[in-house]
């Protein structure tokens, strides 16, 4: 087989069309095309050809990767997640995402650190749910120990919990004077058990706030 004409897409500037004895071979990008050293008259073979239909899938892959951490931190298990409903399969995805790790573009444990920072800030979290949220996110249970270990000491536990229980008091706009003091404890109580906190903080914070 002989490549008789390479034109570039008069769409999409960095991608070049190859056409093979004449007809429609198969479109590569620019760092493909180079990668080959791609040209006219050039022989190639099948197995070349599989070559590079692998490579370009692989730098679409990791351009579709690069493009979706670029608004934020992703773990691997996100990214890999993406790629798969791009529909590529997961061992190429779990390549992508080793060749990202390799240049510095993905680190689980500073993707959870981010996480428990960011979540720490905007939507005060208990220990179990911070820690729940982090394995969905495909974290490993150790990475996952050792952030909430740097990142939920007891006295911060305790001051999330003490600004969540104020707040939920504060939006029921006076309507709590009309429950028992029994029945209010019991409402912070379960609300903050529901936001991940333990059972110790919970009752300390109802302690403190609810005299």
């Amino acid at each position: 087989m002989i490549i008789t004409k390479v034109l570039r897409h008069k769409k999409f500037r960095d991608r070049y069309t190859v056409y093979i004895d004449g007809g429609l071979g198969f479109d590569v990008s620019a760092d493909v095309l180079q990668k080959f050293d791609l040209h006219i008259n050039q022989r190639i073979d099948d197995q070349t050809v599989e070559r590079i239909t692998t490579a370009e899938a692989q730098h679409r892959a990791q351009s579709i990767a690069l493009n979706y951490i670029s608004y934020r931190p992703r773990s691997s298990k996100e990214i890999v997640d993406h790629l798969m409903r791009k529909g590529y399969k997961k061992e190429l995805a779990q390549k992508i995402v080793k060749n990202l790790q390799s240049m510095k573009y993905v680190d689980d444990t500073e993707f959870a650190r981010m996480f428990v920072r960011d979540r720490l800030k905007r939507r005060p979290s208990g220990y179990s749910m911070l820690r729940h949220a982090l394995i969905a996110r495909g974290i490993s249970p150790a990475v996952v120990e050792k952030v909430l270990k740097e990142y939920v000491s007891d006295e911060k536990q305790l001051e999330a919990a003490r600004m969540l229980a104020e707040k939920r008091l504060g939006s029921f706009n006076g309507s709590h004077s009309n429950l028992d003091q029994r029945k209010l404890r019991n409402r912070i109580f379960n609300y903050l058990l529901r936001r991940g906190f333990s059972t110790e903080v919970a009752q300390k914070t109802v302690r403190t706030l609810i005299a």
